[in-house]
């Protein structure tokens, strides 16, 4: 059971973990000053969260802490793991492809390539996916993805379509790849912010298909990045 003192003391807002009963006992089995200090820090987290703009990856892992297991939960607890900005990256060729799976089973760690292998999240890594960034870009020769210089995905690919899986079920249903047309607004270019972003679990398969109408010119690329907050080790 969470403590007064580890909830005051955590970084994080902790309350979403707890069961009401929960809460009552870690009252009463508290001190004056911890109550003291429990409430002055939720008011300073009503204030922060009141400014808050609620659209930041952050602020929406704290929301979903509760979803969390309760080895996660009492982690960031006891200060042993940490919420961390994230982004888990892949880059394919698609020359002459209409269609992509952007995370796959034989996926390695490479600088400039990946950061995730095996296309699934490492043991005991949750991650709440924020947004769904996608690039595309050409090459200068063939199966040379670091020369890439990655923009906005090519038109012929913006007509396309992508679906998203993760945790076993389906997560964004297909869906006009026109999302990651970004020009003129104010974000990332080619970053699809999530309206319900999503926790998932450590070593459960990942999957971005994309499919389109026309062949990819030769020595095109695609880049997709996995932006949000990820528990790691502190």
């Amino acid at each position: 059971m969470l403590t007064l003192g580890q909830i005051e003391n955590s970084e994080y807002n902790l309350l979403g973990a707890m069961s009401e009963d929960d809460f009552l006992q870690a009252i009463d089995l508290s001190g004056p000053n911890d109550r003291k200090k429990l409430f002055r820090k939720m008011q300073t987290q009503s204030k922060a969260v009141a400014a808050a703009t609620g659209s930041r990856s952050r602020a929406e892992f704290e929301k979903r802490i509760s979803m969390l297991p309760k080895e996660i939960q009492i982690g960031l607890a006891n200060q042993s793991l940490q919420a961390v900005d994230t982004a888990y990256y892949v880059v394919k060729t698609i020359s002459g492809s209409k269609v992509i799976k952007m995370f796959k089973d034989d996926d390695n760690k490479v600088v400039g390539s990946s950061n995730i292998s095996s296309g699934k999240l490492e043991k005991g890594n949750y991650f709440l996916l924020y947004g769904i960034h996608l690039l595309g870009g050409t090459a200068d020769k063939e199966n040379s993805p670091g020369s890439v210089n990655f923009d906005i995905v090519p038109d012929y690919l913006r007509n396309g379509e992508f679906e998203f899986k993760a945790n076993g079920t389906v997560l964004v249903p297909n869906t006009s790849c026109e999302v990651f047309q970004t020009s003129g607004k104010d974000t990332f270019k080619g970053l699809f912010i999530l309206d319900n972003p999503k926790i998932i679990r450590d070593q459960q398969s990942i999957e971005l298909n994309i499919e389109w109408a026309n062949n990819a010119p030769t020595n095109t690329y695609l880049k997709a990045i996995l932006r949000g907050t990820a528990v790691i080790k502190a």
